[in-house]
C-alpha cells in the first residue's frame, strides 16, 4: 500500500491524541502533565479495546483461523487509531523520561509491528487480537496510579481494582495470548516479521507478569499490606 493514503489518517490520529492531551492540560491546570497523559491513555485503552473486541468477536474474521489474511477497513482503522496514540505516547515518555527501557522497547516493537501490518496489508486479524489483549487491562493499571496520587490506594476499591488488573493481565498471557502466539508462529500465512514481532511482544509480556506477581506478593501478603 502506498504511503500517502495511510500517512494522512495516521498524522490525523496523532494530532487528535496530542490535541486531547493539551486540551486536558488546559482544563486541568492543577494536575500534573503525567496525570493528563494518563487520562489520554485511559481513553485510548478503553476505545481501542472496544474496537478490537468488535473486530474479533462481532464483525470477524476470527483471528485464530484468519491469520495472515488481508486487512479489513476496520483492521486498518484500529491500527491507525492505535499507532497515532503510540506515536504520541512514545514521544511524551521519551521527552519526560518517565518510563524505563522495557516500556520504551514495548513501544518500539508495537510501533514497528503496526507499521508493517498497515503497509503490508495483511495480518490485521491477529494484530487486532494482540491489541485487545495488551490494552484491555490498561485502564485498570491507570486507575491504580490515580488512586495512589489521590491517597486512595489503601481503600477496598483500590484493592479490587488491583485484583482485576492482575487477573486480566495474567490470565490473558496464560490463555488467549499463549494460544495466539503459538498459532501465529506455527501458521504458514503470517510473514516472518509478524512472527518475530509476536514473539517479542509475548516475551516482554511475561517479563511484566513476573513483576506483577512480585507486586501482588508485596501488595497482599507483605508486611506492610495493611498499612
Amino acid at each position: 500500500m502506498s504511503f500517502i493514503p495511510l500517512a494522512i489518517p495516521l498524522m490525523s490520529m496523532f494530532f487528535i491524541w496530542t490535541s486531547l492531551y493539551f486540551f486536558l492540560c488546559i482544563i486541568n491546570p492543577h494536575r500534573s502533565h503525567e496525570w493528563n497523559c494518563r487520562l489520554v491513555t485511559v481513553c485510548h485503552g478503553a476505545l481501542t479495546s472496544l474496537l478490537s473486541f468488535w473486530s474479533a468477536f462481532i464483525t470477524g474474521p476470527w483471528p485464530l483461523v484468519a491469520m495472515g489474511d488481508a486487512n479489513t477497513p476496520l483492521h486498518t482503522f484500529i491500527a491507525t487509531f492505535t499507532l497515532g496514540y503510540f506515536m504520541f505516547d512514545f514521544l511524551w515518555c521519551f521527552y519526560m523520561g518517565t518510563e524505563g527501557i522495557d516500556m520504551l522497547l514495548h513501544h518500539i516493537i508495537s510501533t514497528c509491528g503496526i507499521v508493517f501490518v498497515l503497509f503490508d496489508g495483511y495480518s490485521g486479524p491477529e494484530l487486532a487480537a494482540t491489541i485487545l489483549g495488551t490494552e484491555i487491562s490498561n485502564p485498570f493499571l491507570q486507575m491504580r496510579w490515580f488512586m495512589r496520587e489521590t491517597g486512595r490506594y489503601q481503600t477496598l476499591l483500590a484493592k479490587v481494582n488491583d485484583v482485576i488488573f492482575m487477573m486480566m493481565f495474567i490470565c490473558w498471557r496464560f490463555g488467549p495470548g499463549t494460544l495466539l502466539c503459538y498459532r501465529t508462529v506455527s501458521s504458514t500465512k503470517p510473514k516472518l516479521f509478524v512472527k518475530l514481532g509476536g514473539i517479542g511482544m509475548y516475551l516482554i509480556s511475561w517479563v511484566w507478569v513476573f513483576f506483577i506477581i512480585r507486586f501482588a506478593k508485596k501488595r497482599f501478603f507483605g508486611k506492610g499490606h495493611k498499612k
